[in-house]
């Protein structure tokens, strides 16, 4: 249900690209969504759908691409995909820390 509120308020960012572009219809959005946020692709259209319904964004095209996550060696400072449940640098073998990529929510593009 956390998708509920953050699709709310790209749904309002995407309804102000479109009024700045003055555009009545909106054909396509392309969205990225960071696999750390644990987001649900179903449940991330159906809210799309839901809250696009009476806007210029209604009857558009949801293009949704993932991303996976990066984590940062602390020791050797590599940047490594995180590979399930495995956290460790495949160099060193420690745990890595999170970083900012795999937690994006944010329009990529937009199609008028």
């Amino acid at each position: 249900m956390h998708e509920s509120h953050q699709v709310q308020r790209l749904i309002q960012e995407a309804r102000q690209m479109a009024a700045e572009r003055k555009a009545s219809k909106v054909k396509k959005v392309t969205i990225v969504v960071g696999e750390l946020l644990g987001f649900d692709e179903m449940s991330v259209r159906l809210h799309w759908e839901e809250f696009a319904i009476g806007t210029p964004l209604a009857d558009a095209e949801l293009e949704i691409r993932f991303v996976p996550a990066r984590l940062r060696c602390p020791k050797c400072s590599a940047l490594f995909p995180k590979k399930g449940s495995d956290l460790s640098c495949p160099t060193c073998k420690i745990m890595g820390s999170p970083t900012d990529t795999g937690r994006e929510f944010l329009i990529e593009d937009m199609a008028v």
